[in-house]
């Protein structure tokens, strides 16, 4: 799990922001990792339920933004 500051992103990226970023913390990325040991390799291909996801989707646009 990693996290980014979106205006620091934005202030040292060439490239414009598409929107002025909220001052806060979001989700940059998920990977598998294991807390010992080495990471997960060759998981399976899981076709992802948006239906799971339904009424997470605002509050994912706001911490997850794609910027």
């Amino acid at each position: 799990f990693t996290q980014q500051y979106q205006p620091a992103v934005c202030n040292s990226n060439p490239t414009p922001c598409n929107d002025r970023p909220e001052e806060l913390f979001t989700v940059h990325g998920l990977w598998p990792s294991n807390k010992k040991g080495p990471d997960p390799e060759k998981c399976k291909n899981i076709q992802m339920n948006s239906q799971k996801i339904g009424n997470m989707a605002a509050q994912l646009e706001i911490i997850w933004p794609n910027v």
